[in-house]
């Protein structure tokens, strides 16, 4: 398992668990993002996320910014513990997980952790230090990842052929349709065209 792949599996694991506890519910209520391969799909997305133009598309055709945003979920972690925030310390990571301080936290750490980048952590603060339009788009990234990680678990993403997601199952959300009959009986005498 790469360092990446390693740290943004870890995330998974903190934003979308395994919940054994509502196996009442049914099957497709226990596994968590792990065994959707929610990582994976995070990963690469988190790699197109910024095109390149010029001579810089001669390298390919997006920006891979997962390894800097690892590596920023790792800062976000020692910062934890430098402030003496992270309730639980140190512990050894699981196996899907890299060895890094962030794969390192309990799952409520780990959320600490990713709020210390949306709010009052070091790339706030360089952010306000230095004017570089590279650090503002991994910091909207990465202070957008628990948004983009459940996006993406409720999305296709993470179906297999010709199957509904795990996260569409969870939802019971049927998927994509023509239209359902529920705003029939409002008539509209007249339409016309807009500019728009």
């Amino acid at each position: 398992m790469s360092y990446t792949r390693g740290t943004f599996a870890a995330l998974v694991d903190a934003l979308v668990p395994e919940t054994p506890g509502l196996a009442s519910r049914g099957p497709e209520h226990v596994p968590g993002g792990l065994e959707a391969g929610l990582e994976e799909a995070v990963v690469e997305r988190v790699n197109s996320f910024v095109e390149t133009r010029g001579l810089a598309s001669l390298a390919g055709d997006a920006v891979p910014l997962a390894p800097a945003v690892a590596a920023l979920l790792d800062a976000a972690a020692a910062e934890l513990l430098v402030r003496r925030r992270a309730e639980a310390g140190l512990r050894s990571p699981d196996d899907a997980f890299a060895g890094g301080p962030f794969c390192r936290l309990s799952r409520e750490d780990r959320l600490r952790a990713l709020r210390l980048l949306e709010d009052d952590g070091v790339v706030a603060a360089l952010s306000e230090r230095f004017d570089a339009a590279s650090l503002g788009t991994v910091q909207f990234l990465a202070s957008s990842l628990p948004i983009l990680v459940e996006f993406v678990y409720y999305s296709e993403t993470t179906a297999d052929d010709g199957e509904h997601s795990l996260g569409w199952r969870q939802a019971d959300y049927p998927g994509p349709s023509d239209g359902y009959p529920v705003l029939l009986g409002y008539e509209v005498e007249s339409f016309e065209e807009n500019d728009y």
